[in-house]
């Protein structure tokens, strides 16, 4: 396999306006041997006439235009993966831009080393006046900036989702035999996806090259909007978790594991939507045994600490106005 296929699957919704960059960042691919695969997710704009034409544009090149009814972008993800004949898999958002060389240098590190995938940098940008501006959208200890093995991979995505959708180049037999998108979720469904990829061979190699990266668009809608659904989101994604490690063989290292994401989701709980319910646990935890659960009782008062003064902070204030009568 001196060049391995490699399948491009862009989901798209509604992004007529944004995808031709895109797929031009395709077109820019110093590494050639790649179909692309454009799963219209039932757009209701002008992608079915934008993507067919461009597609003609260049009908020299191995584009595919999918429209499929609306299912929600792990459909069609799951439908691209379906269709692709490539033995890596390259998933790209229909906002995100690769970088020219990125397919190459992943393509021969895939090659080198026995890897789930491999990934890259995630670079975040928004377009001002139409000017491309980079911006920072992640904490510095979220994404994975090194290669991650064994115990401390599954460590790492249980503790956040550490590898955004566009930055790896993955082997499609193992996307598969994880069992694909969960169909159910509307958000976080490549972090659950990741995990149960790492379940079966725990080696995500870091390219570590300038030249490798995606390029993510920041849009404007406010994530404070989102703020129930990203809650509910990752309660999911932790029970998901849970009953994942539950079907793994018992050891140290899984039992560790398990206390790590329980322990996650009781602090996601106080500083979301259910503090009494994540205090309940946090503090049996520590009756039953203080000297180990002590750090997770001082992470919980701290983030009730947080959440409290941010809802004071937020409080609207409320002026009486004063009136004098007369009798």
């Amino acid at each position: 396999m001196k060049n391995p296929l490699v399948s491009i699957i862009i989901p798209t919704y509604n992004y007529a306006h944004l995808i031709i960059e895109t797929l031009q960042s395709v077109l820019s691919q110093t590494y050639t041997h790649w179909e692309c695969l454009v799963i219209d997710d039932g757009s209701t704009d002008h992608t079915s006439v934008v993507v067919p034409n461009f597609i003609q544009q260049y009908s020299e090149y191995n584009f595919r235009y999918v429209k499929t009814e609306n299912g929600g972008t792990s459909a069609a993800k799951n439908a691209g993966l379906s269709m692709a004949s490539g033995e890596l898999v390259q998933f790209l958002d229909a906002d995100d831009l690769l970088s020219p060389d990125k397919l190459a240098i992943q393509v021969k590190l895939s090659l080198e080393n026995d890897a789930a995938l491999i990934f890259s940098e995630s670079r975040s940008f928004k377009v001002i006046e139409g000017i491309k501006v980079t911006q920072e959208s992640h904490p510095d200890w979220l994404l994975a900036t090194a290669t991650l093995e064994g115990y401390h991979l599954l460590a790492r995505l249980i503790k956040a989702n550490v590898v955004t959708i566009s930055s790896p180049l993955a082997k499609t037999s193992l996307i598969c035999k994880a069992g694909q998108f969960d169909v159910t979720l509307r958000n976080n469904e490549d972090w659950i996806l990741w995990f149960k990829v790492a379940l079966l061979h725990p080696l995500f190699i870091y390219d570590n090259n300038p030249q490798s990266y995606v390029d993510i668009r920041i849009h404007g809608a406010s994530a404070m909007k989102q703020r129930h659904q990203m809650f509910l989101g990752e309660v999911r994604v932790r029970e998901e978790l849970e009953q994942l490690l539950k079907l793994q063989p018992e050891s140290t290292d899984n039992k560790k594991l398990q206390q790590l994401n329980t322990d996650l989701l009781a602090l996601h709980r106080v500083r979301s939507l259910e503090i009494r319910k994540g205090f309940s646990y946090i503090i049996s935890s520590f009756i039953k045994n203080p000297l180990a659960n002590y750090s997770l009782l001082a992470k919980g008062c701290f983030k009730l600490l947080v959440r409290v003064y941010k809802t004071v902070k937020t409080e609207p204030v409320i002026k009486v106005n004063k009136q004098s009568t007369t009798e």
